[in-house]
């Protein structure tokens, strides 16, 4: 091997010197402790403010954030945990919806994201450590499902934590959701309006508030009309289930004449058994999901489905998270975000 050492004349020269903030007070004809206070917020009349301001553009000083933060015994880094697989959140397009939307909200907020990925199955003890460290100043979670340990392990981090989606009865903590109950009942009304009386729901894993507010929906939907409830299948919210369930209900139920599938991707897979089946949507089963993503019209015949706003779910929870890191206290919650059916071709 040739080393190659470069000649002085050809070495690069070294970065600019950074301004110091004895430098910047000096500028300003302000104290040390004044000019910190100027540019992190703290208490300084508007003058030293201003002339300290002007003092940091003519010197091009950049402060230290990690210093800064160490001083306000902050780390301006919020932990987005998701508890589930990898392949699945990056699969999964409300997980994409929320993660871009808070990190946006975030990065506006001056502050650093930082995407905790948990899988249900893995023991606690691998983001225990990294939460008890005081590596973040507080939690958004989402997709979350009914664990004690994971439980205990949230409560006991000592960090302020914000829920997308209702939490676990009990828990005490702040929340944003949507009105699943409410939209899973009027895609159900939907589908008994349109003359069907042999309705099963297909649902993601009762572990999972979304799924129990979503069936419940669908029961009430019944009674109101005073029509037995077909089957409630418990499955997960992805395609693969969507076509493992709707076989499975084919062959155990062959009288059903109505699918509400509790996500679009359940009901994209169910779309795709009974096509494989023969049966024709919505002639022989109407279909109607939830979510209104864009499988909802990828999908042959375009599906009829219940809207969520994600976008502006994960806005709120950023929104609630950012205003307590400023101020110390929690804005209303919870916060339940209206749904809407929207119909198209599939029921």
């Amino acid at each position: 091997m040739i080393l190659s050492v470069a000649s002085p004349a050809s070495a690069v020269p070294p970065p600019p010197r950074r301004a110091t903030l004895d430098e910047v007070a000096r500028s300003a004809g302000v104290s040390r402790s004044t000019a910190s206070r100027a540019l992190s917020g703290g208490v300084a009349s508007a003058a030293a403010v201003d002339a300290v301001r002007r003092a940091t553009e003519r010197l091009g000083f950049v402060p230290n954030r990690a210093a800064r933060g160490l001083a306000r015994q902050r780390t301006d880094a919020i932990a987005l945990v998701i508890p589930e697989t990898p392949s699945f959140i990056f699969y999964d397009p409300f997980l994409a919806i929320v993660t871009s939307t808070v990190s946006a909200a975030c990065w506006k907020a001056g502050l650093q994201p930082m995407m905790v990925l948990m899988d249900p199955d893995d023991p606690v003890h691998t983001i225990e450590r990294f939460l008890h460290l005081g590596n973040v100043d507080g939690m958004i979670v989402t997709s979350f499902h009914h664990n004690r340990p994971v439980e205990d392990l949230l409560k006991t981090a000592s960090l302020p934590a914000v829920f997308i989606g209702r939490p676990p009865s009990g828990s005490g903590f702040p929340y944003v959701d949507v009105a699943n109950r409410a939209g899973a009942r009027s895609a159900t009304e939907h589908l008994l309006g349109r003359g069907r009386r042999h309705i099963a729901c297909l649902s993601g894993s009762f572990d999972m508030a979304a799924a129990v507010d979503r069936r419940d929906g669908f029961w009430d939907a019944h009674r109101s009309a005073g029509v037995e409830p077909g089957p409630c299948l418990e499955g997960a919210f992805t395609a693969r289930s969507g076509l493992i369930l709707a076989r499975r209900l084919l062959a155990e139920h062959p009288e059903t004449d109505a699918i509400f599938a509790q996500s679009d991707a359940l009901a994209a897979g169910a779309i795709q058994a009974l096509t494989a089946a023969g049966r024709l949507v919505p002639d022989d089963l109407a279909v109607v999901g939830f979510d209104d993503f864009s499988t909802a019209t990828e999908v042959f015949p375009n599906l009829t489905t219940v809207a969520q706003p994600v976008t502006e779910l994960a806005q709120a929870a950023a929104d609630l998270m950012i205003g307590h890191l400023e101020t110390g206290q929690w804005g209303d919650w919870p916060q339940i975000l209206p749904t809407e059916l929207v119909v198209r071709q599939s029921a």
